[in-house]
């Protein structure tokens, strides 16, 4: 079973940073669809990081850690690096081909993998009430991915993967928390640097056509880099520290809604009454997952 920490200020300022990750992750769907206006996603997804790296560094330096790793320590910089690479090529090719609060929905299905593989992985026991949540949640993906909707069955396997990627992440540096020399922002300069290498990469073999460096691409690779993944990530990550994998994942439940309410103001995107009905069922099984242990009574499995 996921366990519960104790309430305490730590516990609360933890709950305060998932709030404002999500507020800041959610409107950054809104951003990261309009960034494509100008460049490919992978190119977006690159720069985001590179610049994100470079905001981060002082940051790290500042907080009295160094940038450098040792050596045992560099295939996790590089499998964390992947699994972001891996991440944002789901995301933004999503966004890309299908719609921005349907591919929002989906990529954060990441707690429900999360879950899972927290289950796997890190041996966190779950009571009979949270399966029961987890197939509210799978039912909810499996009305949700239609391939009759904008872009066909692609955009939604895309975000799938997206989430899938990035529940991988969450568990990882949740299983080496406390078993590493570096630090978690040394750990986070590394991924980022070594994502935005291996997209750069993915761009080259694609040969994408170049970036146009318009006003509206620069605010949106501003607010991505230095929001969306310096500041965010380790905000998410305070938060990871402080709580289970499986609580911290579900506790950005917020984002997809907001970057859903943002889709509609800003696009005009209106969820059909099917991608409703997903999304709801989605919805409220994480917020099962999310609830205190005594809320769901039943048996552990």
């Amino acid at each position: 079973m996921i366990q519960p920490v104790a309430p305490g200020r730590d516990t609360r300022g933890a709950a305060a940073a998932l709030a404002l990750v999500s507020l800041i992750w959610g409107y950054n769907w809104i951003v990261m669809k309009l960034s494509l206006i100008d460049a490919a996603p992978t190119d977006s997804a690159a720069w985001r990081f590179l610049i994100g790296a470079l905001a981060l560094a002082p940051v790290v330096w500042r907080m009295g850690h160094s940038l450098r790793v040792p050596r045992n320590e560099w295939w996790l910089c590089v499998l964390l690096g992947v699994l972001l690479a891996c991440n944002f090529t789901g995301t933004l090719w999503g966004l890309k081909l299908g719609g921005t609060g349907r591919v929002a929905v989906l990529t954060y299905t990441m707690p429900f993998w999360t879950v899972l593989l927290a289950r796997v992985f890190l041996h966190e026991r779950m009571r009979t009430a949270q399966w029961i949540a987890l197939s509210l949640a799978a039912a909810g993906l499996i009305v949700l991915i239609d391939p009759t909707h904008l872009g066909g069955l692609l955009p939604s396997l895309l975000a799938l993967f997206a989430g899938l990627s990035w529940g991988a992440s969450v568990v990882l540096v949740k299983r080496i928390q406390g078993k590493t020399r570096s630090h978690l922002t040394t750990l986070t300069f590394w991924q980022m640097l070594i994502g935005a290498g291996l997209l750069a990469l993915g761009s080259l073999a694609a040969n994408t056509p170049p970036v146009r460096w318009t006003p509206l691409f620069t605010a949106c690779l501003l607010y991505s880099a230095v929001l969306g993944s310096s500041l965010a990530w380790i905000l998410f990550y305070y938060a990871l520290a402080r709580l289970p994998a499986g609580v911290a994942g579900l506790g950005t439940l917020a984002t997809p809604v907001i970057g859903v309410i943002a889709a509609a103001l800003q696009f005009g995107e209106r969820p059909s009454g099917t991608e409703m009905v997903g999304m709801a069922l989605i919805g409220v099984g994480l917020a099962m997952l999310a609830l205190p242990a005594g809320s769901l009574r039943g048996s552990r499995s």
